[in-house]
């Protein structure tokens, strides 16, 4: 046990030094929505196919509320959209204390 404990006392670190170090994005990272209001028709698919009911589309006004609190990040409602208007972008670093800033109107 203490020849595996001076080996790795000598050996790099795995963690990232991070946020003074930014993590390289993979691939794929679903993360905060993008949504781009010209293409999107209001038609709700979205809002209807969230299983954890994060989206709110509401037609008459024009509104699209989605709260990421409660968003599960699956990419369900990007893959129903039939404008693809909507996508899950990299924006990562989303934490915050205050509920009220995971409700965006985009």
């Amino acid at each position: 046990m203490l020849k595996e404990s001076v080996l790795n006392a000598l050996k790099k670190p795995f963690t990232q030094k991070y946020p003074k170090e930014r993590p390289k994005i993979p691939e794929g990272l679903r993360a905060k929505h993008k949504y781009d209001k010209e293409k999107c028709i209001f038609c709700g698919l979205c809002a209807r196919y969230c299983p954890s009911d994060a989206i709110t589309v509401d037609k008459e006004n024009k509104k699209w509320v989605v709260d990421l609190g409660r968003c599960l990040f699956c990419e369900q409602c990007a893959e129903v959209c039939p404008t693809k208007c909507l996508l899950l972008g990299t924006e990562f670093e989303i934490a915050d204390s205050d509920k009220a800033k995971f409700v965006f109107e985009p």
